[in-house]
């Protein structure tokens, strides 16, 4: 354990400080009278060749050491009581009724000397020492209040000769040495148990297969244990004081901000660190109101097997690969960055993920991130959509033919041993085994496919004719649907089992209209492409722009980059104004509904009288606004809270996009 050393400047110090740590039970292994300029070295040779963690020494001398040195310093101070002594015989010397008197220390070695005018009837002025080249300043500007007597080391008592000021040295009693030195042995059974606990620490931390890294409160690495030495195939050494963000690139930074702030109590992700992919848990070191950093804890994750050459070389033929992962869906789609963090979260799972959302680049970029930031990047991606399928046609897209064969898996043995070919393929639950299966349009699955489909979900397993032709799969699942699946439930469309083993991890995606800063990235990425296909160059004008950032674009990315071919291939001139850009809308969407609500939520529709009524409606003469349902007023007023934003206005109004904008037409308002 790291003990005690004690300097002191003087020969009546010394005697004082041997008696007590004689008979005190201090644990004190060097106790020396030094000199000033020697109080370093002397630190430095107890630090190195004794052991000592902890000094007791008293001004300048304390000042050097706690300058010089990182050891634990325990400080001489002057007490009240032998100021207060001082003080006495000051004014014995001075003999005036209200001696001004000055007293000079370094650092922290004054008492607090708040009342000693009042009580002593005195005019006290402290001052402060923290470096030599300033002390000549301070002194010669101590000087300058024309004190009657100073008080101080033995560099202030030599100014004091020169300047011809009385003067009077500090004296130490065994209360101001004592008090040190129960501080010192106080700060030396907590170094003592701290050492204690850290070898508790070590031992648990060096047994353990986890890797744990320490950071500081600015993120940064303090300690971590060797099996995070190994991890990261670099010595701790090395690493010390690197940001966590050097050791993982792929980490969340506004994450760890809000873990190191103390906002978020537990944070948990994938990480990549060299050839290795590591589960990665962080929580803050809580210290009462403050927090002092974060434990970072990785455990590697054990790659599923897919070390056959000719394995992968299939899948990248097959074109059984996901090519995308988030950090390429983050630079192109920032505004879906809480859906990538939840995303990233539902990645570590092996259970089915559920996407809702319209069909677009979005969706098909969530399911390749997934894929890819999950253990199973290296198995197969496939994709299948049941849209316009029969029960039949879905049950051998997703279980394969031999459902309906005899034999089995048997009889494909069998045949391989004979050199014969199967009669057998194997649908996209077991081809993708290792891997993820996309599965579009889950809603379309029929309800006695939902039930294969539960169970093989739950069981892992594929039970054909017999149990001998049982399959076994490992299969990462995750559904598409543009519908409300709680409503597909309650309308009895989907099987309650397979509802709430698909709606646990459940990611929403949100519509390009709930992201206007997606809206600007992807109309200059189309029309850069566009322009790059067709060998064109077009600018265009501001109000076109605005047109185009402030439509709703119902059908999300894939309407905005038909739109934007179409646009680009038939402008037939250089700029594209608002009002071509208006017209187009106009012939492309003027006419279309949103997709029918009874439809999208299979609900049954109105008879066809009523809906020819509704038709008729629509087509009422001018001047019959009132009898549509929404005033001329009404309208301008929503459009008017919502600053032209269509989608928002439509939502407002309960109308869709095309509905309000053919109202827009038909009453003639300019937005």
């Amino acid at each position: 354990m790291g003990e005690i050393a004690v300097f002191v400047p003087n020969e009546e110090m010394y005697r004082q400080a041997r008696a007590l740590a004689d008979g005190g039970g201090y644990h004190v292994r060097v106790l020396k009278k030094v000199q000033t300029e020697n109080v370093v070295n002397e630190a430095r040779d107890a630090i190195s060749q004794e052991g000592v963690q902890i000094i007791v020494a008293r001004g300048k001398q304390a000042a050097l050491i706690k300058r010089y040195t990182k050891v634990t310093l325990a400080e001489i101070k002057i007490t009240a009581q032998e100021l207060g002594l001082l003080i006495l015989r000051a004014k014995k010397i001075i003999n005036k009724p209200t001696p001004h008197i000055a007293v000079f220390g370094w650092g922290e070695m004054l008492c607090d000397t708040t009342y000693f005018d009042s009580l002593y009837g005195i005019q006290l002025k402290r001052y402060i020492f923290e470096d030599d080249e300033k002390c000549f300043d301070i002194m010669e500007n101590a000087c300058g209040e024309k004190p009657d007597l100073v008080i101080g080391g033995l560099q202030v008592q030599e100014f004091a000769a020169y300047r011809g000021i009385p003067f009077l040295s500090f004296i130490s009693t065994d209360e101001s040495i004592k008090t040190a030195l129960d501080n010192a042995e106080s700060l030396y059974h907590m170094s003592e148990m701290e050492q204690f606990n850290y070898a508790q620490v070590s031992t648990i931390l060096d047994s353990s297969n986890n890797g744990i890294i320490k950071l500081t409160p600015a993120g940064t690495v303090l300690l971590m244990n060797p099996a995070m030495e190994h991890m990261l195939g670099q010595s701790q050494k090395q690493l010390a004081g690197l940001h966590i963000t050097e050791l993982f690139k792929d980490l969340d930074k506004g994450a760890l901000e809000r873990v190191l702030s103390g906002e978020m109590e537990n944070y948990t992700t994938f990480a990549s660190a060299k050839s290795h992919t590591a589960v990665l848990v962080m929580n803050p070191i809580q210290v009462g109101d403050r927090v002092e950093g974060a434990i970072v804890s990785c455990s590697r994750l054990k790659p599923i097997d897919m070390s056959e050459k000719k394995r992968l070389q299939e899948q990248y033929l097959r074109g059984y690969v996901a090519r995308m992962d988030f950090d390429d869906m983050q630079s192109m789609l920032p505004g879906m960055s809480e859906t990538i963090r939840r995303a990233k979260l539902y990645a570590q799972s092996s259970s089915p993920v559920l996407i809702e959302g319209y069909n677009g680049q979005e969706q098909d970029l969530v399911c390749q991130g997934i894929h890819n930031y999950s253990s199973r990047r290296n198995g197969p991606f496939i994709v299948v959509n049941l849209a316009g399928t029969t029960e039949d046609q879905q049950m051998r897209i997703l279980f394969g033919t031999m459902y309906e064969h005899s034999g089995g898996r048997r009889f494909r043995e069998e045949s391989r041993r004979y050199g014969e070919k199967p009669q057998y393929e194997p649908g996209a639950i077991e081809k993708a085994d290792k891997g993820t299966l996309v599965i579009q349009s889950i809603d379309k699955m029929t309800l006695p496919v939902q039930y294969h489909f539960s169970k093989a979900i739950r069981s892992r397993k594929i039970l054909y004719n017999t149990i001998e032709d049982m399959v076994i799969v490992d299969t990462r699942i995750i559904v598409c649907t543009s519908k409300d699946i709680d409503t597909c439930r309650r309308l009895n469309r989907m099987r309650s089992d397979l509802y709430y083993v698909l709606n646990a991890l459940k990611l929403h995606l949100p519509r390009l209209a709930e992201r206007p800063g997606d809206v600007e990235i992807l109309l200059d990425g189309y029309m850069k492409q566009y322009m790059e296909q067709y060998g064109r160059y077009h600018t265009l004008t501001s109000g076109a722009r605005k047109l185009l950032l402030n439509y709703g674009w119902p059908g999300n990315s894939i309407q905005m980059q038909a739109f934007c071919e179409r646009m680009i291939l038939t402008v037939g001139r250089r700029t594209i104004t608002e009002e071509y850009v208006r017209g187009l809308m106009e012939e492309l969407y003027a006419n279309t509904e949103e997709p029918d609500y009874y439809v999208q939520h299979g609900l049954e529709a109105p008879k066809d009288e009523e809906r020819a009524a509704g038709g008729q409606e629509e087509k009422r003469e001018p001047g019959a606004g009132a009898e549509q349902g929404i005033l001329k007023e009404t309208l301008e007023e929503a459009l008017k809270r919502y600053k032209g934003n269509r989608t928002l206005t439509a939502r407002a109004l309960g109308i869709s996009t095309t509905t309000l904008w053919r109202k827009i037409k038909y009453y003639g308002i300019k937005i």
